[in-house]
């Protein structure tokens, strides 16, 4: 009613006399005011939205420095978004009113789960805001829930949310925590900032290339391969001193060392797999996964 009231004393109208669809009765130039005067009524509404929570953001980190904000938002096409519900979660990634966005990238199964994540994180930039999607447990087998955390996993997304706890059933419960206990046995506690997440995600790659390497899966030219190998071992050590000593220094020198690493994988590179396209594809959205950590870390550390 607030802003019902608002909007009708900007404009004089009354947004509930507003349809978004053509009225019968009214004349053609009628028809044309009725449809600029709801569209000023849903970006008045999106603003609202947006201002509210900019407020709520800007008021919480005076408060608290350093607390980590959130949201779970639709995944739906943005003019649909916009139209319906007024959450334009765009804008407020990309000004850095939030930390995440988690979509609720909710489907039964990986098909539909990657076409409602991948417009958002194959061809979106969300500036140092992180986005992930979101994996509904509620009537899903296990098999396609790990299908679609492996799914994530090869998109170039920091990781994914299960929803909700309650639906976490013991089989995939005790997965997950197989899954923990193998990072435990390599000496990983879990990574808890940007750039250990980083460098975390930046090993698992270097131990699959290592595979490939050693099982003779995955060449180059002999003239660019040797030294392809010591860029990815250094790269490794600069990740390493990253996490460990974050500084401006490190962090240039990791920046730098990725594009060296990155370059022969986009052309020359043959891999040795039923899937190489696939495989070439998520190395390079694994890659782009792991400098969106480096440009949150930035905003966020020292």
């Amino acid at each position: 009613e607030v802003a019902r009231w608002r909007f009708q004393s900007i404009t004089g109208v009354d947004p509930a006399t507003l349809s978004p669809r053509p009225v019968a009765a009214l004349d053609r130039n009628q028809q044309i005011q009725q449809q600029v005067l709801w569209e000023r009524w849903t970006e008045f509404r999106v603003q609202q939205v947006t201002s509210f929570v900019e407020t709520i953001s800007g008021t919480l980190r005076r408060q608290r420095p350093g607390l980590v904000m959130s949201a779970a938002v639709f995944a739906n096409p943005e003019h649909e978004r916009l139209q319906r519900i007024q959450q334009d979660w765009g804008t407020w990634a990309r000004a850095s009113y939030l930390d995440w966005i988690v979509l609720m990238s909710y489907a039964a199964d990986t098909s539909g789960f990657e076409r409602l994540v991948q417009p958002w994180l194959v061809n979106e930039s969300f500036g140092s805001a992180l986005v992930i999607p979101g994996i509904r447990l509620l009537n899903l087998s296990n098999a396609a829930t790990v299908d679609q955390m492996q799914a994530s996993r090869d998109l170039p997304t920091p990781g994914y949310a299960l929803f909700a706890a309650a639906d976490l059933n013991a089989e995939l419960n005790t997965m997950l925590a197989q899954t923990q206990a193998s990072a435990r046995n390599r000496g990983q506690l879990g990574p808890a900032t940007p750039y250990a997440m980083a460098a975390s995600r930046y090993a698992a790659l270097q131990r699959e290339w290592s595979w490939l390497l050693t099982q003779q899966r995955l060449w180059m030219d002999r003239n660019a391969l040797e030294p392809w190998i010591g860029q990815v071992n250094d790269l490794g050590s600069e990740f390493d001193a990253l996490a460990q000593e974050p500084s401006r220094r490190h962090l240039e020198n990791v920046k730098a060392g990725l594009a060296r690493v990155r370059t022969p994988l986009n052309q020359g590179v043959l891999v040795d797999t039923a899937n190489s396209s696939y495989r070439l594809r998520s190395w390079q959205h694994r890659l782009t996964a792991i400098e969106q950590l480096l440009t949150h870390g930035e905003s966020t550390q020292p």
